[in-house]
């Protein structure tokens, strides 16, 4: 062997040290090391006892109570990191993601190996299961998730010269408000540094969220996008422009599935129709200035017409 084999008697299983844990790297090996997977020369049945054997040469594992493995939001905020289970059908799991759980019962769900918003859940916030698998098994979402961003699979949020950028995970906290901090890189060159604060919003004629973002340390013009809706129908886009408030640029999309959505940045944006998507719609963030502030916001909507259209404009009268 060209490295010293594992203790089993230590414990610390690379991947989690549950018998279901076990039994995936017994099945598929440890890429880059001298352990192949032994899927073809072990049955099944025989993977899962000799699993279940090399948990029993380890320390012993301290039994969690399910009541201790459920963790509930009160009155403001928390974060929990860890593996990420699939959001449906085509779509990966994320072994480095996030929930920020807000106290009004929705759930933030992000990926953090490049920071991007996935999904929005309503109901509880999580069961912790990789308590008892020391990272080997994915945190449980308890809600029902209620907005999938772009589909489950977003592009970046950020752009410069056209070229999307990496967003490094660097800090969270939770507080009376939940916040996010990353670094933006084109390569290996830093351009920004960001902090993300993500907020439900709630009106009379839907419910969504917010994600406030704070520049600083900026070398370079950056670009925020927001959502696209490939396929979906344009159904109003306009400007508010409130004295005395940010000017913001909005447009209201049908997707292909789904009830409309309300999108705007502030303050305001450019708008771009592209061949795939009705409406791109993006915000310059100018270099060498520090504290500057966008607000995406995002709307799910009941339904939509002239009467919506005018609450919304009452809405982001008196919002801001």
């Amino acid at each position: 062997l060209d490295r010293p084999a594992r203790s089993f008697m230590d414990g610390g299983f690379s991947f989690g040290n549950t018998p279901e844990a076990l039994f995936r790297t017994i099945s598929v090996g440890i890429p880059g090391t001298p352990m192949p997977g032994f899927d073809s020369s072990l049955s099944e049945a025989d993977r899962h006892v000799l699993a279940s054997y090399v948990v029993t040469l380890g320390p012993p594992v301290e039994a969690v109570k399910e009541e201790d493995m459920i963790l509930a939001v009160h009155d403001r905020p928390l974060i929990v990191r860890g593996l990420l289970p699939s959001l449906g059908e085509g779509l990966s799991t994320h072994p480095r993601g996030l929930l920020i759980g807000d106290p009004s019962g929705i759930t933030f769900e992000y990926r953090v190996d490049d920071v991007r918003l996935l999904a929005l859940r309503q109901g509880g916030f999580v069961k912790r299961t990789d308590w008892t698998g020391r990272g080997g098994t994915a945190l449980e979402p308890l809600g029902k998730v209620v907005h999938l961003v772009e589909g489950g699979k977003p592009a970046s949020t950020f752009l410069s010269g056209g070229r999307a950028l990496l967003a490094r995970l660097s800090g969270t906290r939770a507080a009376q408000e939940a916040a996010i901090e990353y670094h933006l890189g084109d390569g290996p060159r830093e351009l920004a540094h960001v902090e993300e604060r993500p907020a439900v919003v709630s009106t009379e004629v839907g419910t969504g969220y917010e994600r406030r973002f704070r520049f600083n340390s900026l070398g370079s013009a950056l670009e925020l996008r927001a959502p696209a809706f490939p396929g979906g129908k344009l159904v109003a886009n306009g400007t508010w422009d409130p004295s005395g408030k940010p000017q913001e640029r909005f447009f209201v999309v049908q997707p292909m599935e789904g009830p409309p959505l309300y999108v705007a940045l502030s303050p305001a944006a450019g708008f771009e129709k592209t061949a795939e998507s009705p409406l791109t719609l993006a915000a310059g963030v100018a270099p060498a200035t520090q504290g500057q502030e966008r607000v995406l916001t995002v709307m799910v909507l009941t339904h939509f017409d002239r009467e919506v259209l005018a609450k919304l404009e009452r809405w982001r009268e008196g919002s801001r």
